[in-house]
């Protein structure tokens, strides 16, 4: 079940209905189908892909305070009818809501032995529009401006990214961490650590070695693509709902024009790239990848490995951060940048995306509404 915010019309009595009215904010009196008083302090924001529709919520059950996720359906059974009841990825919920209960359970069940309240969301009164409005919102509407609490949340996640890209410096050198960390990028979030294990098998050293040597007819670019599918070849890799331009082989060959451009032939796999020293226009331009993509690149694996190896100083690399553009808004921080928009692109610059992205995970999925640093 996925009900996108982004809806504008959803059809009435959907799911998509239901989910739009729970993100809009549920105005009371609420009762829960154990008897006890409801207050929808915060109703978290929209899940992923997978997993339940909102997650971080803030609920007052009276009196008991319930932070985690919540499920929609239209009807009570649709919990067992759609797996949820055994599913560990539901294991979170704490809110069960529904439109119509056809069970006339008081509660919810899950395999772990976790009773989830019930709550059949009453019908909307047209005349009285729900609205909800977290403070940062408000905040923002009083003329404060985010950029500066995001740039700052943006800085203290590129010394989160630096730490990790540290450990990966520390075993293979700086070069290595950054071939690591640009296939785990492109692996995208279906195949992470599959591709993260290619850089285990086939280290960097080998592979320029191995795509360096004589292949008559093939380009060295070209060899570099050959070595990294072979060395994919007996990994179990997901391609189920890939675009065409986003399949694993070719994800693969943008690794390989990546790094046939950083690491010509003959360069040697221990010094930092040429093409990549400090004061290199980033996102960096390389045939065939587009901008977002070298965006996403830069942020994680340039800059962090950059600044964790000390091939750039830190004041480069900070201001690199600063001024590097952003890719365009995810879309689990769609209801943060309505938030946040007050005439202006809150996540216009990459720096400030990283910003809200922290923002995101540490607060508003945690039940932290209220008490984050913008409100």
């Amino acid at each position: 079940m996925r009900a996108p915010l982004a809806c504008r019309q959803p059809a009435p009595g959907s799911e998509a209905e239901l989910a739009a009215r729970w993100a809009a904010g549920v105005r009371g009196p609420l009762r829960l189908n154990d008897g006890r008083p409801l207050h929808v302090i915060f109703p978290g924001v929209p899940g992923g892909p997978s997993g339940p529709d909102f997650r971080g919520a803030m609920l007052d059950a009276g009196g008991d305070i319930l932070r985690g996720d919540v499920e929609l359906h239209l009807q009570t059974s649709g919990w067992r009818a759609h797996g949820h009841a055994t599913d560990g990825a539901y294991a979170a919920v704490v809110l069960h809501v529904v439109a119509e209960d056809d069970r006339g359970e008081p509660v919810t069940h899950h395999a772990t032995g976790r009773t989830i309240p019930v709550l059949v969301l009453p019908p909307a009164d047209p005349g009285f529009p729900e609205a909800f409005t977290p403070p940062c919102a408000l905040a923002t509407a009083r003329g404060e401006d985010p950029a500066p609490t995001l740039a700052r949340l943006g800085l203290r996640r590129l010394r989160m990214k630096a730490a990790r890209a540290g450990t990966l410096v520390a075993s293979g050198g700086a070069s290595q961490a950054l071939y690591t960390l640009l296939l785990e990028q492109l692996g995208g979030s279906s195949n992470r650590a599959a591709f993260a294990s290619i850089a285990r098998w086939l280290p960097l050293a080998v592979l320029l070695e191995r795509a360096s040597a004589p292949h008559p007819g093939i380009s060295y670019e070209r060899a570099v693509a050959a070595e990294l599918r072979g060395a994919a070849a007996t990994l179990i890799l997901r391609r189920a709902g890939s675009r065409p331009m986003a399949t694993p082989a070719r994800r693969l060959d943008c690794a390989a024009t990546c790094l046939a451009a950083w690491f010509p032939e003959a360069a040697s796999p221990r010094l930092w790239p040429a093409a990549l020293a400090p004061g290199a226009q980033l996102p960096p331009r390389v045939a065939g990848i587009g901008r977002s993509a070298a965006i996403e690149i830069t942020v994680n694996a340039i800059l962090p490995v950059a600044v964790a190896s000390g091939a750039w100083p830190a004041d480069a690399v900070e201001r690199a951060w600063l001024e590097l553009p952003g890719p365009g808004v995810y879309g689990k921080l769609r209801p943060l940048d309505g938030w946040l928009s007050d005439g202006s692109r809150p996540f216009r610059t990459a720096a400030l995306l990283q910003g809200g992205l922290l923002l995101h995970a540490e607060y508003c999925t945690r039940g932290m509404c209220g008490r984050c640093p913008l409100s």
